[in-house]
């Protein structure tokens, strides 16, 4: 497949999915599609991060260090903000400490 073609597939895709979403704006859905899509952001935000867990071999135990901390400052302030401030911070400092 050549690249135009990845281009316009993939623009097509997601015009598709913006579309259903503005056709679907006044309609309710099923109780059991509404619920599943209440993890799609938690699902998303997996995928980023465990994708972002993949790296240089070298920055392996910073970046495990950091989400290790950044997991147990969301779970005690409850707060993304402060989740991604910590991460940043312990990632960043153990980058400047261990290298």
């Amino acid at each position: 497949m050549n690249d135009s073609a990845l281009i316009v597939s993939m623009a097509a895709g997601i015009f598709a999915l913006r579309f259903a979403g503005l056709a679907l704006a006044g309609r309710t859905l099923p109780p059991l599609l509404e619920r599943a899509l209440g993890y799609v952001p938690v699902a998303t935000l997996t995928a980023l991060v465990v994708s972002s867990l993949v790296g240089r071999l070298d920055e392996g135990p910073s970046r495990l260090a950091a989400a290790v901390v950044a997991g147990l400052a969301a779970q005690r302030f409850g707060r993304a903000w402060v989740c991604i401030l910590v991460g940043m911070a312990v990632y960043w400092l153990s980058r400047y400490v261990l290298w």
